[in-house]
């Protein structure tokens, strides 16, 4: 609330501004209430200072149509707008996000390795490549800075292998990871989490949604903001320069419909596609 309200005095000098407020939601993905999409829907710009991401919604989707300019400010912390990220420089670093959509387009086959054990690999053929520069300065778009990153999506049924992952889940309840939880995926779902006490709470997490297509494979995105830091706070986290993440459930497409969207983030991946090098141990292979 506080972050809410420092934006909403911020904003002052704009005699339209309306604050709308609702119960959190359980979960990144779900849909807010009818009067709040209603309210996305007329606006010219939106920030969306909410605990839970509105991002992969068809209520941001809709107000994005109809011309908004929105900004995900889920998760905000006050320290969040005094350094970090958010002061990066966001048009300097377009030339990263260029260079791995560059990398993704037209490309059939995405592998992912690392040297802590992740070996997966997913077509991507035809799938929407997603530049996140940070910046809403168009009709339409819309960003979460401080996340920059550029992101694509596992064909449905195609994904396999495993992830390792040790950077971080953006859920409130388990965040920067203690130690690495690993996946094993076949046919783009999930079949076992394995861990310590994080991937047990991990397993809570998925198993009380009662819903399987929150164990199906969906954004593969990769970070590009070099003056983020891992932190527990989505944003800031999946924007870090030289992690990778996953995500389950939703994605920017319709190729997955569901009411849930959960990123996981690990560090310094090569991802090759159509065994060419797009990323190497983290870092943004340039032509």
């Amino acid at each position: 609330m506080e972050v809410a309200m420092a934006l909403w005095d911020a904003a002052e000098d704009f005699p339209n501004r309306t604050l709308t407020m609702m119960d959190p939601r359980k979960m990144h993905g779900e849909e807010p209430t009818d009067l709040v999409a209603a309210a996305m829907q007329q606006a010219d710009v939106i920030f969306r200072v909410t605990k839970m991401s509105l991002t992969h919604t068809m209520a941001r989707k809709k107000a994005c149509q109809a011309g908004a300019r929105d900004l995900n400010c889920c998760d905000y912390t006050m320290s969040m707008l005094e350094s970090g990220g958010l002061y990066t420089d966001f048009e300097a670093n377009r030339k990263f996000v260029d260079q791995i959509a560059k990398g993704f387009e037209n490309g059939s086959e995405c592998r992912i390795i690392s040297d802590k054990g992740t070996d997966y690999t997913a077509s991507i053929k035809g799938h929407k490549v997603s530049p996140q520069y940070g910046m809403s300065t168009r009709k339409g778009e819309f960003s979460s800075p401080p996340d920059i990153e550029c992101a694509t999506g596992a064909i449905p049924f195609t994904a396999n292998g495993t992830i390792v992952v040790d950077g971080s889940i953006t859920h409130p309840e388990i965040g920067v990871l203690k130690e690495p939880i690993t996946l094993e995926i076949k046919d783009s779902i999930v079949q076992e989490i394995k861990g310590g006490k994080e991937a047990e709470k991990f397993r809570k997490v998925l198993e009380e949604f009662h819903d399987p297509r929150v164990y199906q494979v969906g954004e593969i995105g990769v970070g590009l903001n070099p003056d983020a830091s891992l932190c527990g706070r989505m944003l800031e986290d999946e924007g870090c320069y030289g992690y990778v993440h996953v995500a389950l459930g939703n994605n920017d497409t319709n190729l997955q419909d569901c009411p849930f969207h959960i990123d996981m983030m690990f560090q310094s991946p090569t991802i090759f596609v159509d065994e060419k090098v797009i990323l190497d141990k983290g870092n943004v292979v340039f032509d």
